[in-house]
């Protein structure tokens, strides 16, 4: 009898696992069997995010809570999201919202569309985000506020201006790591496109501090108190100097209107602008591969801003970059940072178990530091998809591989002399060293471009060109031959051209990156409402020998002559 309701109870579970695996794997096949080709259809307008709102409250995050809310109550959440896993399983992730018909995110209070989109100059990399020469270091600097916790201390100070600005320095024994860093992080993030605050290196002599009144800080014990000229010195004195006496540091502009940090995840209810759930936003998803690319490993909400500006509405900001490329702040970057969680990684935690401890992770064979100015930074053992941040990003989390191709463009956009621009508004006192940091962003950028570029055809920026004869071409770039990934000798291109679902022309190799289009200059089919062709391209390198995933470009028809409509890819 017991033998009997055993195996009963057994059948009864295998019956269940059995129905609800089939009723997965129907779900995954119906999913999968939806979003057809059929007509292209032009994106609703994305509205804008600028309208003047009224002014919200400033906004401080629970460290804490929000650490527990990502590593528990998110990842539980998740679990139980049946819609989301069997997405995941199908390999139809939900797209990001804020695309338009070509895939990519309009100038916003999030994001502006730079050197990706038009290649900047020296000059602007160079400038960046700033708008002035920093803090007045000829006259008086006012401390207003100050950090004596924590390894490396600081303060704010008001300058003879009246413009205020946080004073960071670097950590004892590593000249120029965390300055260098945030500055050269600082200079590449703005370009991508992300508003920063202005960073600026700073060479000051103590002699211009007076200390205001009533300075409240806290100080080594935990206490909160007001400060005087002894608890001044004693931060002084922790500070490395240089040989004249003069100190290094970074000094980054407050932000007027500062709101405090945006969340990556959900809107922000006292602004009426912000009606796209930040989790689907395309800058913040394809943010991933850039700060992979950089380091930028602490990516918490935290690291972030919002302020209210001078025009009335809501802008957000990406900030503090000490601990980015080599550099964790207070000391070198470890080496595990990038490759391991900071809380226990399950995954390498059974890889011990199973090994016996005998597996070696890659980064516990530790290279010395070679430049204390950099730190530790490495491109030997980076990959763009593997790279683990400090804490689970829900943007991140949920990147497609669309939102990594847009990420990665962005990277590969930056040429050797933007990066060389960058590196050497980190001042780094010793030309050795501020070449070996280029050649491992170059590196790094390569390593994402080889492997974002071979996950998805990178092919871009459609245009159409009339060519001698009166007919159209579809003209494209093509992104890996442009940036020298790829030869354009051993790349060829197929292409189809379909009129409202009909071949016009199949299965045509070019070498070449204008594509004829057939004659009749996109003129409607008679007693045809509506033309619509589709052009489906897919490149072929001598190095695999495979043809890619196609792009898809469409095209209409507007008193007889071509126009673009949008892209799709296939992921």
């Amino acid at each position: 009898m017991i033998i009997w309701q055993s195996k009963s109870l057994f059948t009864g579970c295998c019956l269940k696992k059995f129905s609800f695996s089939a009723l997965a794997l129907f779900l995954i096949i119906f999913i999968s069997s939806c979003g057809g080709t059929g007509k292209f259809r032009t994106p609703e307008p994305i509205p804008g995010d600028q309208a003047p709102v009224s002014e919200p409250q400033f906004r401080s995050i629970n460290i804490p809570k929000n650490g527990f809310e990502k590593l528990i109550t998110d990842q539980i959440e998740q679990s139980f999201d049946l819609s989301r896993q069997l997405r995941n399983l199908s390999g139809r992730r939900k797209q990001a919202i804020n695309i338009d018909a070509f895939g990519e995110v309009a100038n916003s209070s999030w994001f502006i569309n730079q050197n990706g989109a038009k290649r900047m100059s020296i000059a602007e990399i160079s400038r960046g985000p700033n708008s002035g020469e920093g803090p007045d270091t000829s006259r008086t600097w006012t401390v207003v506020g100050a950090k004596a916790e924590g390894v490396t201390p600081g303060f704010t100070i008001q300058d003879s201006r009246g413009d205020r600005y946080v004073i960071k320095f670097d950590p004892m024994g590593y000249s120029e790591l965390a300055t260098g860093a945030e500055v050269v992080c600082t200079k590449l993030f703005h370009a991508a496109g992300y508003h920063v605050p202005e960073n600026y290196i700073v060479y000051f002599h103590p002699r211009i501090l007076k200390l205001g009144e009533e300075v409240s800080f806290t100080d080594k014990k935990g206490r909160k108190r007001f400060m005087n000229p002894v608890d001044l010195d004693e931060i002084l004195e922790r500070i490395e100097r240089l040989p004249d006496g003069h100190l290094r540091a970074v000094a980054s502009k407050f932000i007027s209107g500062f709101k405090g940090p945006f969340k990556y995840k959900g809107t922000r209810k006292d602004d009426p602008n912000d009606m796209i759930a930040h989790q689907h936003r395309r800058e913040l998803r394809g943010l991933r591969v850039i700060a992979a690319w950089l380091n930028h490993y602490d990516t918490k909400d935290n690291n972030t801003g919002t302020a209210y500006t001078e025009e009335g509405y809501v802008k957000h900001y990406l900030m503090d970059f000490g601990s980015t490329l080599g550099s964790q702040g207070d000391e070198p970057m470890p080496p595990e940072i990038g490759h391991e969680n900071a809380t226990v990684d399950a995954h390498q935690l059974l890889k011990n178990i199973v090994t016996l401890g005998f597996y070696v992770r890659p980064w516990e064979k530790v290279k010395p530091i070679r430049y204390p100015s950099i730190g530790y930074f490495r491109s030997d053992i980076f990959h763009p998809q593997k790279y683990k941040f400090i804490l689970p990003n829900p943007a991140f989390e949920l990147m497609t591989n669309l939102d990594g191709y847009w990420g990665a463009k962005i990277v590969m956009s930056f040429t050797d002399e933007q990066l060389e621009a960058a590196v050497a508004e980190g001042q780094y006192s010793d030309p050795e060293a501020a070449n070996y940091l280029l050649r491992l962003l170059i590196e790094r950028r390569e390593i994402v471009g080889r492997y974002w570029f071979s996950r998805m055809t990178p092919l871009d920026r459609f245009e159409l060109q009339q060519t001698p004869d009166g007919t159209h071409a579809l003209c494209f770039v093509d992104l890996a031959v442009e940036t020298g990934l790829e030869s354009a000798a051993e790349s060829r291109y197929r292409y189809d051209v379909r009129r409202n679902g009909d071949f016009v022309i199949e299965s045509q190799v070019l070498g070449e990156t204008c594509l004829p289009l057939p004659g009749g200059n996109g003129q409607a089919e008679p007693g045809a409402d509506e033309t619509q062709w589709e052009v489906k391209i897919q490149t072929r390198r001598n190095s695999n020998g495979k043809w890619s995933k196609w792009v898809k470009v469409y095209l209409g028809s507007d008193n007889g002559a071509f126009s673009l409509l949008g892209v799709r890819r296939q992921e």
